[in-house]
């Protein structure tokens, strides 16, 4: 492997992650309303000063002002985003968006990771086993789940859970990460009530993620087991678990891992919609509350963060694969 194909991969992903963030300063810069005469109205009555001093005092609290020319709010912007500050809130000034990402972001890591790891193996065992099984009733009742599943828009399904569970059956809290007379620290009693808060947040990102990867797990099983060395695998007398095993399920799991990637920061994008109606303290309830209320400073950087961690997981995943499969290695050769 030359380092041609790594210093492509690594010049692709910082070539992506630079455009996205152009483009999504100039977007929320774009959208109609002004905010930031709001926030200076409210200095000049918090301290009792003029409106012009509290605009100024406003822009340099949140190193924005909207009256500049963009590309010097770009160079302001990206100025302070190189030496590590991604803003200030413009809802609550005593907040920096990096306390908000330190303080939420391990929460949804937290909720995105067990849910991504679950969905991921459940969906590649009832993915290989329809793929082995076609004609059974396994693979009917799977195809059946899949259907459904796929059918109920994914917005829907934490409202379906809490309903359910929370609400119908009262097995779950309702919502929060913890309950407030749990002593938070590396204790039992408060890993067990964690666990217990986050249950049906893991549930419902499973739920929603389990039917992609059975049907990639399928299809790319399928594709496999028409090859010709899994033809001669059974010449040779070998049994089906040692070639569902070693020649089917390992050589298909190779497409799915450039996905596991991907949806890993697709999950981060998508927190909102999950987050939110279990009012879970992640970046995704952040990212909604931030958009309501128009603070593009919180939006700004929570997007950068996730639009990052994508594009690094994929370029992870770029670097890694052709170690996993040779023919990728002779591809990059002639780069």
């Amino acid at each position: 492997m030359n380092s041609r194909y790594y210093l492509k991969k690594i010049g692709i992903a910082i070539l992506t992650i630079v455009i996205c963030s152009v483009l999504t300063f100039v977007l929320f810069r774009l959208m109609p309303g002004d905010v930031f005469d709001v926030r200076a109205r409210d200095v000049a009555v918090q301290r009792g000063i003029d409106f012009n001093e509290a605009k100024k005092l406003v822009v340099q609290m949140y190193n924005y002002d909207p009256n500049e020319p963009i590309l010097e709010q770009m160079w302001r912007y990206y100025s302070a985003l190189f030496r590590g500050n991604l803003g200030t809130s413009m809802t609550n000034s005593s907040i920096t968006v990096n306390e908000i990402v330190a303080y939420y972001m391990p929460w949804t890591l937290f909720l995105v990771s067990i849910a991504l790891l679950l969905s991921y193996f459940l969906g590649i065992w009832l993915g290989s086993l329809m793929a082995w099984r076609r004609k059974s009733i396994i693979s009917s009742l799977i195809a059946g789940y899949s259907t459904i599943v796929n059918a109920i828009p994914p917005a829907l399904v934490p409202t379906l859970v809490l309903s359910i569970f929370a609400f119908g059956l009262r097995w779950f809290p309702i919502q929060g990460a913890y309950s407030m007379d749990v002593t938070p620290g590396f204790n039992g009693p408060f890993i067990i009530d964690v666990l217990w808060h986050a249950a049906l947040p893991i549930f419902a990102y499973t739920t929603t993620q389990i039917n992609g990867w059975v049907m990639n797990m399928k299809g790319s099983s399928i594709s496999v087991m028409a090859e010709d060395y899994v033809t001669a695998a059974y010449a040779r007398g070998l049994s089906d678990k040692t070639i569902r095993n070693k020649y089917v399920k390992k050589n298909a799991l190779i497409p799915l891992y450039t996905t596991l990637a991907i949806s890993f920061g697709a999950m981060l994008g998508g927190a909102t919609y999950m987050e939110g109606p279990f009012v879970y303290p992640g970046i995704g309830s952040q990212l909604g509350k931030a958009l309501g209320n128009r603070d593009f400073s919180v939006a700004q950087g929570l997007l950068l963060i996730t639009t990052t961690a994508t594009v690094m997981s994929s370029l992870l995943v770029d670097l890694i694969l052709p170690k996993l499969d040779p023919r990728i290695k002779v591809v990059s050769n002639d780069l």
